[in-house]
């Protein structure tokens, strides 16, 4: 009795301060916002505004991964709240919810309130989880959704992971895997397979049913039931050669900030594997092994089959995407290693173990936060602020309504000039994406003038790390120029966004200059 009051006080003051601190630390870069963050602000306006599900006013366009996100995001703007302050406010209370969602999922799996905590405090510092956080994007409520999502899995409440996991397809598409994985373990685990049969047809029935009005929507409205961010960030080149560098820049992100985490969780669940395979295997023994296989399937599971569909069709992937799966590398690297240790004869130390790991996977979160993300930000923050949102600005108050500007970074641009945008990215003009498809660059696309097949821009933004490098072509007039000093954590050159006027040699323009 003493012992659970005991417990009952450490989650209550315990889970409050970590999602706390949690909090205040994502709060320091709340005016972080990618350029991507403005596009769905973007298309929030327009849908908010009776414009449909568009870019440009009235042209309907799939041009974002999550329509559940936008429809949220809609919400506070159609309740009168400011767009910008409802997205990275939603968001930010998202990723806290989440962490809470983390600690009883961690709990379930590990069934050790010590433990569960100190995974939640070691994932609470995961220096991409707290960079998302409060920046407008999908991503906090992707990472609540695929947690609560596995919770009610491991709950056996089915009904409630397959509803879940429909949700979650409507942020995060490639999440639809875990839908698989939620089957799989009704089969398996059921002593009935007709009674599992059923259920399954049950859950099918359901996802269905709250899956496919978006899907007929997409395909009527749009033509397809693919957003042009997927068919834009996904190869689907089975190359050899694109799966390698694939690999390899996959790796490189997954082990910036979970490097420690993933090498404990393999290393762990080798000796695991190990212990509980010895000869003299009492029934105790038999049963921990079946327990510990119904606690990973779906977890690891979802880990192996993201990363391979990642890797296999040769996704751009960037850091945000990984979070689907960062929180279970997390959470089984301590269920392994302290299950591990519970068995070996060091089984007495097992607690110590478990703060050294905790200290570990901080420590290189922490590093990698403060060494390389911060930094990022705020150069990100600068840049914005600097370079694409005054010409987004600049555009707005000095162009005709009429007025229609290419460019391949279309967020801030399109949000703040509220002119029609020709995206040379395709992903809000659907019918540059052939060229962008085969690896073809943005700035390919602007400098041959590729975007001609769709539209006659009468402005145009270009990046390069040599200002105003297009300022020969006879037909563009440069006006000015703003630097862009880090661009993302992999570009750190200062590159530069020059605006030119679109028109014929010679043509005299009295705007030149910001």
């Amino acid at each position: 009795m003493i012992e659970q009051r005991w417990q009952r006080n450490l989650l209550v003051f315990s889970l409050p301060a970590i999602v706390l601190l949690f909090y205040a630390t994502a709060s320091l870069h709340f005016s972080y916002t990618p350029d991507d963050a403005y596009i769905y602000l973007q298309f929030a306006k327009n849908l908010v505004g009776g414009n449909g599900i568009s870019f440009n006013a009235g042209e309907p366009v799939y041009g974002i991964t999550s329509p559940l996100w936008l429809f949220i995001v809609s919400v506070g703007g159609r309740m009168g709240a400011d767009l910008y302050i409802a997205a990275k406010a939603i968001d930010l209370v998202l990723a806290s919810l989440a962490l809470i969602v983390f600690y009883f999922l961690a709990y379930e799996i590990i069934r050790d309130m010590g433990v569960a905590l100190c995974a939640t405090v070691a994932f609470s510092v995961n220096a991409w989880f707290l960079s998302c956080a409060g920046s407008g994007m999908e991503t906090s409520l992707s990472v609540l959704l695929v947690l609560a999502t596995i919770l009610f899995c491991l709950r056996n409440e089915y009904f409630l992971a397959i509803v879940f996991s429909a949700l979650l397809t409507l942020v995060r598409p490639e999440a639809a895997l875990i839908s698989g994985l939620i089957l799989l373990d009704v089969y398996i685990n059921s002593t009935s397979k007709a009674r599992a049969l059923k259920m399954i047809l049950s859950l099918v029935l359901i996802y269905a049913v709250l899956v496919a009005p978006w899907l007929i929507y997409a395909y009527l409205t749009f033509g397809t039931i693919v957003p042009n961010t997927a068919t834009g960030k996904v190869g689907w080149d089975f190359s050899g050669g694109e799966i390698s560098s694939t690999m390899a820049a996959y790796v490189r992100t997954l082990v910036a900030a979970d490097g420690s985490a993933l090498l404990i969780l393999m290393t762990a669940g080798a000796v695991l594997i190990i212990l509980l395979r010895r000869p003299k295997v009492d029934e105790k023994g038999g049963a921990q092994r079946l327990y510990l296989f119904r606690q990973s399937l779906i977890g690891i599971g979802l880990i192996l089959s993201l990363s391979i569909f990642y890797i296999a069709t040769s996704t751009n992937v960037v850091s945000r995407y990984l979070l689907l799966l960062t929180p279970f590398v997390t959470m089984y690297a301590f269920l392994f290693f302290f299950e591990a240790v519970s068995l070996s004869r060091w089984q007495r130390y097992r607690y110590v173990g478990v703060l050294f790991l905790t200290t570990l996977v901080m420590f290189q979160n922490q590093f990698f936060y403060r060494r390389y993300v911060v930094p990022g930000v705020q150069a990100f923050e600068q840049g914005m602020e600097l370079c694409l949102i005054p010409i987004g600005k600049w555009l707005r108050q000095n162009t005709p309504r009429e007025s229609t500007v290419i460019t391949a970074d279309i967020g801030a641009i399109g949000f703040y000039s509220d002119r029609r945008v020709c995206d040379a990215a395709g992903l809000a003009s659907p019918a540059l994406l052939p060229l962008i498809h085969p690896g073809q660059l943005p700035e390919d696309v602007i400098e041959r003038k590729l975007f001609r097949v769709c539209c006659s821009p009468d402005y145009l933004v270009h990046r390069s790390p040599i200002p105003e490098k297009l300022k020969g072509d006879p037909e563009l007039i440069p006006l000015f120029t703003r630097p862009f000093a880090q661009t993302s954590l992999a570009e750190t050159r200062t590159m530069f966004y020059t605006l030119y006027k679109v028109g014929r040699p010679g043509a005299a323009d009295s705007t030149r200059g910001l």
